[in-house]
């Protein structure tokens, strides 16, 4: 699924999967989108981005550099990035939201067959709770596969449909919520997990 159209607000709002991923808590009304950035595999230099909440990346290079997404694919993936800022929702305790896609067209349309969301929240129990709901709607919506796997140590939880995989975890105060799409070819269910990896010890780190 792609991240921006799990939820609108604090209520689920789940479309099939292969077109949202998410920790549960996509952007709402009124956020800041960031125009495409040249994505550095095409020699571009990226367009600067607006400023976004405490501890979250200002732009999708700080989230994931497309040389480190190349490294965690395993092969280079070219095309152009979008940062998009989301909104606090004080009724879930979401504190701040960021979502880069990756891989898109030059004219922006379409999906990027990556997408990374990244949120933070007044406590780990806030956090916990939004992936245990993401979960249930990603299920809910069509998910065909399940299973765990260790991010940075923590338990994370990957879901497959006939389009894409997800994983999505906490980190204490903090999600990350990953979407590889099958059409990207190779192992899709490895490379969620380890783009997760990357995103992890980059925001973490």
């Amino acid at each position: 699924m792609r991240l921006r159209e799990v939820l609108v607000g604090a209520a689920v709002v789940v479309s099939a999967m292969g077109c949202s991923s998410g920790d549960g808590d996509g952007p709402a009304a009124g956020a800041t989108t960031g125009s495409p950035a040249p994505a550095s595999g095409d020699g571009g230099s990226a367009t600067p981005a607006p400023a976004s909440s405490p501890q979250l990346p200002r732009g999708c290079d700080g989230l994931l550099p497309f040389t480190d997404l190349d490294r965690a694919l395993g092969r280079p993936l070219f095309g152009e990035s979008r940062y998009v800022q989301g909104v606090a929702e004080p009724s879930i305790g979401r504190t701040g939201r960021v979502t880069c896609q990756y891989g898109l067209a030059r004219n922006g349309r379409g999906p990027g067959p990556v997408e990374v969301g990244v949120s933070t929240y007044r406590d780990a129990e806030s956090a916990t709770r939004r992936v245990e709901a993401t979960i249930a709607a990603v299920r809910g919506a069509g998910a065909t596969s399940q299973s765990s796997a260790t991010v940075a140590g923590q338990p994370a939880t990957v879901l497959g449909d006939r389009t894409s995989f997800t994983a999505v975890l906490a980190l204490g105060d903090r999600t990350i919520a990953v979407t590889v799409l099958r059409s990207l070819g190779g192992h899709p269910d490895k490379a969620v997990v380890a783009v997760a990896e990357t995103v992890a010890a980059n925001w973490t780190g």
